[in-house]
């Protein structure tokens, strides 16, 4: 499917007052809000640190997950939400590191390991993610399945191996999963020359995601090259209404023109 950049970028596609003298003084390194007597205090940091991350304050959220490792030095979760922030900072040796650390205490959390298989992607250590992923998908009783499936699903697109992305993207939308996976189903299918699959998994990530211009332009352009052109100039003129000043908005006008 070609380099190592063209890989990267498909697999693109994926969450601070003083105490009064009645307040328990904070251990060393505590922020003066964080009673170290709470048995609750950790997991409140993490709480409100995946909120700031959430809301893109990735900073202040790490500095909440640092403030609960200090807490709780031995508890695998803070190392795998260190783990999930350092990867949307782009730090993927050091989400590595952290993933590791939450195995290293809890060999069987499976978040932690399909987590690390996203840091082994964006490492480009595909291999080791393909094992990670496939390690989390041997147990059947693991939540997030779909997930996964989407994530191993974009692995294998973006390495070639179209059968393979095709099967577990499927697998992922038939559990509800990630909008991106009925639209990279849609992708494969075309590719393979199903035609008739695409046009379907294009027109249910647009069903799932109504607001999204990037989704909606894609199935433009298959009913475009499909011929189907008066249905894609509606489609078209959707993206320009949804967000006129966006990049799609620039590619349907041209695609109008």
């Amino acid at each position: 499917m070609g380099g190592s950049s063209r890989c990267a970028s498909r697999l693109g596609a994926l969450v601070l007052l003083a105490a009064c003298a009645s307040t328990p003084s904070p251990g060393p390194g505590l922020l003066p809000d964080v009673d170290p007597n709470d048995p609750l205090a950790g997991t409140k940091l993490m709480q409100q640190g995946q909120t700031l991350v959430a809301e893109g304050d990735i900073a202040a959220g790490m500095a909440r997950f640092r403030q609960a490792q200090k807490l709780q030095p031995g508890n695998p979760t803070v190392y795998n939400v260190i783990g999930m922030a350092q990867l949307q900072q782009g730090k993927a040796a050091d989400a590595l590191q952290s993933f590791n650390d939450a195995l290293s205490l809890a060999p069987n959390y499976a978040d932690a390991r399909s987590n690390r298989g996203a840091a082994y992607v964006q490492l480009k250590q595909y291999s080791m993610a393909e094992s990670d992923f496939l390690q989390v998908l041997s147990d059947d009783t693991y939540a997030n399945r779909a997930g996964v499936y989407f994530n191993l699903g974009s692995l294998y697109f973006a390495l070639g191996n179209l059968g393979g992305a095709e099967d577990n993207l499927r697998r992922s939308s038939k559990l509800a999963g990630p909008v991106e996976a009925y639209f990279m189903l849609g992708q494969v299918e075309e590719r393979l020359g199903k035609t008739s699959l695409a046009e379907t998994a294009y027109r249910d990530a647009v069903s799932h995601a109504p607001e999204r211009p990037d989704i909606i332009l894609g199935l433009a352009n298959f009913l475009q090259a499909k011929g189907q052109k008066e249905e894609a100039r509606t489609l078209y003129r959707r993206v320009i209404d949804l967000a006129p000043n966006s990049q799609e908005a620039q590619q349907a006008r041209a695609r109008l023109e």
